[in-house]
C-alpha cells in the first residue's frame, strides 16, 4: 500500500510556485490547485468545478497523465469548452488543448507522473525517494507554476 506524505513548507511569500504549495498544504491535489489557481479566468461554480477533478491528482495513482495537466485541460474545457454539441466550442478548446501540449513538451520531456519524476510514486520506494529527494516539494509547485504559465499565455 503507497503512503502519500505530506510536507512541511514555509509559504511566507507569493507567487505560482508558492500558491501551489500553499494550495496542497490546504489539502487540495495536483488537479485542483491547477482549478483554483485559474478560478478568476473562468465562469463557473467552482464547488462543483473541485469536486469533478478531485479524483485526478497524482496521475490518477496510476502512472498515468500528470494531475497538473488534468487540471490544465479542465480549466480549458470550462473557458472553451461547450455542454452542448457545439463544435465550434468544441474546436476552439482543442485547438487550445493542442496548444497547451505543445508548449507543455517544450519544457517536460513527458506527460505521465512517471516520465516527469523519473519515479513510479505508486511503488513505495519511489514514494519514499520522492519525498526524500524534494520532487514533491520543488518539482511538482515548479510544474505547477509553469502549466499555470502556460495556461495564462494561451487563455485570452
Amino acid at each position: 500500500m503507497t503512503c502519500f506524505l505530506t510536507l512541511d513548507i514555509d509559504c511566507s511569500c507569493m507567487g505560482s510556485e508558492d500558491d501551489m504549495i500553499r494550495f496542497t498544504k490546504e489539502g487540495y491535489d495536483c488537479a485542483q490547485c491547477i482549478l483554483k489557481a485559474m478560478e478568476d479566468k473562468i465562469d463557473c461554480d467552482m464547488d462543483t468545478a473541485m469536486r469533478s477533478i478531485s479524483s485526478m491528482g497524482m496521475g490518477l495513482l496510476e502512472g498515468s497523465m500528470c494531475g497538473a495537466i488534468l487540471g490544465a485541460l479542465a480549466v480549458i474545457g470550462l473557458k472553451y469548452g461547450s455542454s452542448s454539441p457545439d463544435m465550434a466550442f468544441r474546436g476552439m478548446a482543442i485547438v487550445k488543448r493542442a496548444q497547451f501540449f505543445a508548449e507543455f513538451k517544450k519544457k517536460y520531456n513527458g506527460m505521465t507522473c512517471p516520465e516527469i519524476m523519473g519515479l513510479d510514486v505508486r511503488n513505495d520506494a519511489d514514494n519514499l525517494r520522492a519525498y526524500k529527494e524534494g520532487i514533491y516539494e520543488h518539482l511538482c509547485p515548479k510544474l505547477g507554476a509553469d502549466v499555470i504559465d502556460i495556461l495564462n499565455r494561451i487563455i485570452e
